[in-house]
Parts: C-alpha cells; structure tokens; sequence
C-alpha cells in the first residue's frame, strides 16, 4: 500500500469513510470475529468482510491480522483503533447532546470526578445547581485518578474534579477548591472509637486496610508507618470503593487511612467513625478544565463551573 500524506488520507477517509466502517472495526477489535462483529450491528458476513477492505484500503494498512481462532489488531490497528473508538464515543456525546437539547436542555456537561470529589463536593453542589439550572443536563463520571488523563486526551469531560495532577495536562488550568486531610476510619464499636486521644502504640497493635495500590496513597501510608516505628499488620485488600471499605472495616477491628471527603457520607450518616489522631494533611480537590474553555463567554460548563467554585473553601493560589 502507497503510503500518502495525512491531508490526502484525511480527505479520502472524509470522502469514503462511513460510520459503519468505524463500528465494524471496534466490534472486530472486541469480539476477535468478523463473522461475531458483522452480526453486532446487522451486517452479512460478506458485506462486512467488503467493508472491512475498504475501510482498510482508505487507511492505507490493514487493522487485523487473521489466525485460527478469529482476528486481532496488527500493530497498525493497535495504534489506530483506539482513535477509532474514541471518534465514536466523541459522535455517541454528539447524540447525548442533541437528544438532551430536544427535551429542553440548553446543554450538557460532562464531569469527570474521583470519588472523593463525588462524596465530599459533588452530592453537595450538585443538587443546588440542578435546582437552579434545569436547563442544564449534567453527566458524572466517576473515575479512578489514574484514568482522568485518558478521558482528558480523548475529550470525554468538559470538567475534571480531583486533585491537582502533575506534571498539568498542557492547556489546562487547576483551581483547588475544597481543603482535605485524612483521616483514619474505622466501625463504630471499636476498641479505638470514641477514645479522646489515640496513640501511635494503639495505632499500631491494630490491623490495617492497605491502601489503593496507585495515587498518593500508598505513599502517605507508609509515611504513617515511619511514624509508627514499623508497619503494622495488614489485611490485603485494597479498593476505592466506600461500600467495600464500609463492609470491610465492620467486619472486625480493622483500621484504614482515607481521604476526609471520601468518607464523608459514611461518617455523616454515622455509619463508621474516625480516631481522634494528629492532623494529617493532603492535596485538596480542585478543578481541572482548559483554558480555553475557562475564558470562555458564559456558557453550560462555565455556568456549571462557576457554581462548583462558589464551593471555595480555601485560598486561591
């Protein structure tokens, strides 16, 4: 195959590419069968197979190799189908926000959010802004930190709510927003619970949750075990899940460090409880957007943004 510049195979692919080639090659790409893809979205065996080869003849490579079994992506498609799947998922935001303009919105905003942004900011402020904007339709994606940046560079999210990434996405602004710390959880009958002063000794004769193995985490709390003269016991299961954390710490006398806001609504609803230990600091939640989007005229995001800003509760940098 010729190789081509990228105006011309972008012309070509604007000329003759269609939707269904995208959608045969991402199903391909999931199921490892053409026959398997075809019959996902309503296509005979031999349409699919004439539409895989143009689809592969406009791009110039081929997206598959075949083997016994069925299909995987060749290295071209490796590298290619991922952009493939996000032009779909940038077309299927297209329709989100067409269908939620015919029933009245004035338009959609997609959120992506940690969980601590969810419990400790997003249940607060965004009851209040959809009461005062029901013409705005709002989307949340809670995501783990270290999934944001993939949503970012596929522009998934209008806004990202976390804590500040480094080094910053380019193009983007962080504005912290919402002052945080840890604290150290655990069910309401423990031995601990309730107690005016808690040790490092108490601290550490008890088991311990580990942490999520990825963010900042795993780091704090193994500058907590420096500070306990040694690590602790340990139960090896770690989650980002508030439910599994709840469930895991009511099982027995366990202890696990965790973002204040994330644990926000379990402490207020006095389903677990937090030790009376010193003060330990961390990066506050904050907003994440483009810049461009932040100097933007007002619009759904930026009215949006401005109402989760009015949640400030520490000083601007």
């Amino acid at each position: 195959m010729t190789p081509t510049t990228p105006d011309l195979l972008f012309a070509r692919l604007l000329g003759r590419a269609r939707l269904k080639h995208l959608q045969l090659a991402v199903h391909i790409a999931e199921l490892q069968s053409l026959q398997k893809a075809a019959s996902a979205i309503g296509l005979s065996q031999p349409a699919a197979t004439h539409a895989l080869a143009e689809f592969e003849t406009l791009l110039g490579t081929s997206l598959f190799e075949r083997h016994a079994r069925g299909m995987r992506p060749s290295p071209a498609g490796l590298a290619l189908l991922p952009l493939v799947r996000n032009a779909l998922k940038l077309l299927h935001a297209c329709a989100e926000t067409a269908a939620s303009m015919q029933h009245g919105a004035t338009g959609l905003v997609r959120i992506g959010a940690i969980h601590a942004a969810v419990a400790g900011w997003l249940t607060q402020a965004l009851p209040v802004f959809s009461r005062t904007h029901p013409d705005v339709a709002v989307e949340v994606h809670e995501v783990p930190a270290d999934q944001l940046l993939q949503m970012i560079e596929a522009n998934r999210v209008d806004i990202v709510l976390c804590r500040e990434p480094q080094p910053l996405p380019e193009g983007h602004l962080f504005t912290p927003v919402r002052a945080d710390h840890y604290v150290v959880l655990c069910r309401n009958g423990h031995p601990l619970a309730g107690q005016a002063h808690v040790s490092d000794d108490d601290l550490r004769a008890h088991t311990w949750l580990v942490p999520p193995l990825t963010g900042i985490a795993p780091a704090e709390f193994n500058a907590l075990c420096v500070r306990l003269g040694g690590a602790p016991r340990t139960c090896q299961v770690s989650s980002r899940s508030a439910l599994l954390t709840q469930a895991m710490l009511d099982s027995g006398d366990l202890l696990a460090l965790s973002p204040h806001h994330f644990a926000r609504p379990l402490l207020e609803a006095r389903l677990l409880t937090h030790l009376a230990v010193p003060h330990m600091a961390m990066p506050p939640l904050g907003m994440l957007r483009r810049a461009a989007t932040a100097a933007d005229a007002p619009s759904a995001a930026a009215r949006l943004a401005e109402s989760l800003l009015a949640w400030h509760d520490i000083a601007a940098r």
